[in-house]
């Protein structure tokens, strides 16, 4: 599976629409995701150690402790619409999807 964070745009969030510009709505998509879970943090699970390693440095998530191939996604409630936006490498995305 891939997962896709789509709707991305610099974290912390500019204050103001004029200061948002045109880099708004990044997206990027992670390959090789096996397991996505949002618990009280979120956690992706990876295939393999190649597609766990191209995510991070993608996204700059740190490992997580309860597994080998996971890594944890930081979240930000202020910087999000309805829900926490997920954060990776300087943005903010308040969208995602996995896809087959």
């Amino acid at each position: 599976m891939n997962l896709h964070l789509c709707n991305g745009y610099p974290f912390p969030c500019p204050s103001t629409a004029d200061d948002q510009g045109e880099e708004c709505f990044q997206s990027v998509t992670l390959r090789g995701v096996v397991h996505f879970e949002w618990l009280y943090t979120v956690t992706v699970e990876f295939a393999d150690a190649q597609s766990m390693a191209q995510a991070q440095a993608l996204t700059g998530w740190r490992r997580f402790w309860g597994g080998d191939l996971v890594l944890e996604a930081p979240t930000s409630q202020r910087d999000g619409y309805d829900h926490p936006a997920i954060c990776a490498a300087g943005w903010a995305y308040c969208g995602f999807s996995l896809v087959a």
